[in-house]
């Protein structure tokens, strides 16, 4: 069961960032695991749930509407948990008039979390009574919050997609000026965050961070305004440099970690530039700046540069598609979990499901777990007794400059990983 959840996780988060295809993925993965004749997505529209796509049996009902209160699709979406019939025609939680008219005796419906709601209900169907087992519901359980987080950042993929397209125009000369600007002054600095281990508080490496001296927007505005007008590698390249060169002052022997857009791990320089310092104690953090076009390539340089020493992280997983799909396609040496999903783990169950079922990935996968965000010692105690190895956050230390790092003891006693 674990190596065929495994697959479903891979097959679903590899869809692509088009919502029909990350659709697709769901409704026959999830048909396929629980050997069911038909699948189909519904989705809350007023008070009804609305059949989306579908498949097997399922395929041609798109568009059935059923009203919410009175059927198990719409209960599901209002408490959130994964719910079993065993026979639709005695069961007073179901629309029997429906189930017979898509031919389902039996059904399990399974919600799709994604920003604290259900954005859509999964539901399996059988015409036998008595189809389902424990087994099933379990690992719809383990897959739906891996669905929800798939079909929801594919969603906000095309939204922000589009959006940008639409605004692009209007701003790339500006953008364009201020990137070159800044480039040719060097108006950047850099700060470093401390990566520890659970298990003992131990620091095992520090991130570098961009931070830009002209005006108020965030980093993330600049990497996304540099990559709009094609500057993104030359800016990333910049500030990897000035990294590097300040690996052999770090404290101790933990690792330095860089943050590179796909585009940028294919530069012609970048292999010079991160095998000139100690590959040993690099870590690369894959970002989501750029498309990537071509996953062959960027496992090929990735391949290349593990030969040597240098180990790959993802960084934000669970808050954007792509690195998602970068976990899936390169098997990094380190997943790092987005703050958003670390932040309120000790209060709500959900992340905690979720960081599950990330760890049994990871695990698959043979990877580890970074929690990023961690400000108190009961996240910090949560996640570890979850299994995640290594956290980053306030809770250890704040980034800081490269004289400061470590002198409060939130960063002391470093080794390497």
């Amino acid at each position: 069961m674990l190596r065929n959840l495994l697959e479903a996780q891979g097959a679903i988060l590899g869809a692509g960032s088009d919502p029909e295809l990350v659709v697709a993925a769901i409704v026959e993965r999830a048909r396929a695991l629980t050997r069911s004749s038909g699948a189909v997505l519904e989705v809350p529209d007023g008070e009804d749930m609305v059949y989306g796509t579908g498949s097997g049996t399922l395929a041609a009902a798109a568009g059935l509407r059923v009203p919410a209160a009175q059927s198990l699709s719409g209960l599901c979406a209002r408490t959130g948990a994964v719910l079993r019939c065993d026979d639709s025609e005695n069961d007073p939680r179901v629309d029997r008039p429906a189930c017979r008219q898509v031919g389902l005796r039996s059904m399990i419906v399974a919600p799709l979390p994604f920003d604290g709601r259900v954005i859509a209900v999964l539901k399996v169907v059988s015409p036998q009574a008595g189809a389902y087992r424990a087994r099933d519901v379990a690992a719809l359980e383990q897959l739906n919050l891996i669905m929800g987080m798939a079909l929801g950042q594919a969603r906000r993929h095309a939204e922000i997609a589009a959006t940008r397209a639409s605004a692009r125009h209007v701003d790339a000369s500006e953008a364009q000026l201020r990137v070159e600007a800044t480039l040719a002054s060097s108006a950047y600095h850099l700060v470093y965050q401390p990566v520890v281990r659970l298990a003992d508080s131990r620091t095992v490496g520090f991130e570098a961070l961009a931070r830009f001296e002209r005006g108020a927007e965030s980093p993330d505005w600049w990497f996304g305004a540099a990559a709009s007008v094609g500057l993104g590698a030359r800016l990333e390249l910049a500030l990897a440099r000035r990294a590097l060169d300040t690996l052999p002052r770090l404290p101790g022997t933990g690792y330095l970690a860089i943050n590179l857009s796909p585009a940028t791990l294919l530069a012609p320089q970048l292999r010079e530039l991160v095998l000139a310092q100690a590959p040993q104690r690099t870590v690369i953090e894959i970002t989501e700046h750029t498309r990537v076009e071509d996953y062959r390539a960027l496992g090929d340089i990735c391949a290349e540069l593990r030969a040597h020493g240098v180990r790959i992280a993802v960084d934000d997983a669970g808050a954007g598609f792509s690195s998602l799909r970068h976990v899936l396609q390169l098997q990094p040496d380190l997943i790092k979990l987005d703050a958003t999903i670390t932040a309120e783990i000790q209060r709500k169950r959900v992340h905690r499901t979720l960081v599950t079922a990330m760890q049994t990935f990871a695990h698959g996968t043979s990877s580890a777990l970074v929690a990023e965000g961690v400000e108190t010692h009961e996240t910090a105690h949560v996640l570890g007794e979850l299994g995640v190895a290594y956290g980053q956050g306030y809770f250890w230390g704040r980034p800081a400059t490269i004289s400061g790092v470590g002198r409060d003891g939130a960063a002391g006693h470093p080794v390497l990983c």
